[in-house]
């Protein structure tokens, strides 16, 4: 009787499968949807002093290549590249992510595959095929593990090597055993806990990068014939054991081939948490709707799902921006006196307004029974706003804009692409940019693209 196939042979069997067989249209379109968005926040977030902070130190010992640092243009290895790029393109909370598995696989995957891609001279259409694997693997590797956010492990992190490895050992030319040993390899690296959502840091930013080195690391070291345990995902010291209870690891192949989770990703209209963004719309659609002022509130009440309220609801008065973002009450006193916000519209001074702490306080959060019913498919919330005189309006919003459910159109992020680039980049820039995206199944090289994305003007 044949044995069972290991779980990361499978996936390498799948991954490899795919590679060599091009992609459909909806895939290719996700495509265009992911590098839009990325690109255009690896450029914005550049000039924050976290991302300026993270290329120095890693310039501090340059290893030449032939790899583009967005932004500022340095041609480095590809885990240097990837490092600070992931970093750059998390420099704000506003990353696309998967809503269900809680993950952000396209910051680890994509700077990966650009860094990769352009190193080894591989084509457009290579480089967008180990895109799209290296983010399906990575985010089914996150549906084995749902309850790991619960522990403190930062999800993102301990399937984002898998990701990475993924997309680089298809970009390398890795054969079978060499792709499954990269498997092996990074769950030796898989890790990264979630404390920041409780007392801030911003080491958070550079969480995808952690994840792109080591994918790249493990693929390399796979090449020249370091091996790992094949038993990776599905042992009982592997990863679904040992950051989860090992219940769901039958959803990392449910349906593989069949159902892609990469189109299942969503892109945040709003620059803070994801899970903030349903209580923050339904909170606007009840005050905007009903004419409620600030002055006029005399309290809030937000009912999600446990995890929302695990995940957001710690941090009533943020010191820095940071926890600002991780704070679900903040978040909802700055929507409301400033509007929803974008990539620059809150800082560390922001959170010494006395009129947004005092309208934070006010707000209180609960585990609210439909929300928890439905936390496996979204993460929405109902929120209840009571007046001075008494009066109280209500509204709940299941899917935000931006989630699978309610999408983001390729206008709508070019419209994102193009607020977050404004105040960095001429508008001759970013129109060419757009272009270029628009056409990238057409171009000759990645250098096209790459070559774009380095800031205007002398170094």
């Amino acid at each position: 009787m044949k044995q069972q196939a290991f779980v990361s042979e499978i996936l390498v069997d799948f991954t490899t499968k795919s590679y060599d067989s091009g992609q459909s249209d909806d895939l290719r379109g996700m495509v265009r949807k992911l590098l839009i968005d990325k690109i255009g926040l690896t450029i914005a977030g550049a000039k924050f002093p976290w991302s300026e902070g993270s290329y120095r130190a890693t310039t501090a010992f340059p290893a030449q290549g032939r790899s583009t640092v967005i932004y500022f243009g340095d041609l480095l290895s590809p885990e240097q590249a990837a490092f600070i790029n992931a970093s750059s393109g998390n420099a704000q909370d506003f990353d696309d992510t998967n809503i269900a598995i809680k993950i952000h696989a396209g910051g680890v995957v994509i700077p990966v595959a650009l860094a990769v891609g352009e190193s080894e001279r591989r084509s457009p259409d290579q480089i967008a095929r180990a895109l799209v694997l290296g983010i399906e693997v990575m985010t089914r590797l996150g549906a084995g593990i749902p309850n790991s956010h619960l522990r403190g492990f930062h999800t993102p992190d301990v399937v984002g090597p898998f990701g990475a490895g993924i997309a680089t050992g298809l970009l390398l030319g890795l054969d079978k055993a060499q792709m499954m040993n990269m498997m092996g390899i990074c769950g030796s690296f898989s890790g990264g806990v979630e404390e920041y959502t409780r007392s801030g840091g911003t080491v958070k930013r550079n969480l995808p990068g952690i994840a792109a080195i080591a994918g790249i690391r493990a693929a390399y070291l796979a090449k020249e014939g370091i091996t790992g345990p094949l038993s990776i995902i599905e042992g009982d010291h592997g990863i679904c054991r040992s950051f989860d209870d090992g219940a769901a690891v039958d959803l990392v192949t449910a349906k593989l081939g069949e159902e892609w989770l990469v189109l299942e990703t969503s892109f945040k209209k709003y620059n803070c948490c994801y899970a903030i963004q349903a209580a923050l719309e339904a909170f606007l659609f009840a005050c905007h709707d009903n004419g409620v002022k600030p002055e006029d509130i005399e309290s809030v009440k937000v009912g999600a799902s446990k995890f929302v309220c695990d995940h957001v609801g710690s941090i009533k008065e943020p010191r820095v921006l940071i926890e600002a973002q991780f704070s679900l009450s903040f978040m909802l006193a700055v929507a409301l006196y400033d509007g929803p916000p974008a990539e620059y519209d809150v800082t560390d001074e922001t959170c010494k307004r006395k009129d947004l702490v005092v309208l934070s306080n006010k707000v209180t959060h609960y585990v609210d029974d439909v929300a928890q019913r439905e936390a496996n498919d979204n993460m929405g919330a109902v929120v209840t706003v009571r007046v001075t005189s008494g009066q109280e309006y209500q509204k709940r919003v299941r899917y935000p804009k931006g989630t699978s459910q309610n999408p983001m159109t390729e206008d709508d992020l070019e419209d994102k692409f193009r607020a977050n680039l404004g105040p960095v980049v001429s508008k001759d820039r970013i129109d060419t940019l757009l272009e270029t995206i628009r056409n990238y199944d057409a171009l000759p090289g990645i250098g096209t693209l790459m070559a774009l994305t380095r800031r205007e003007g002398p170094s």
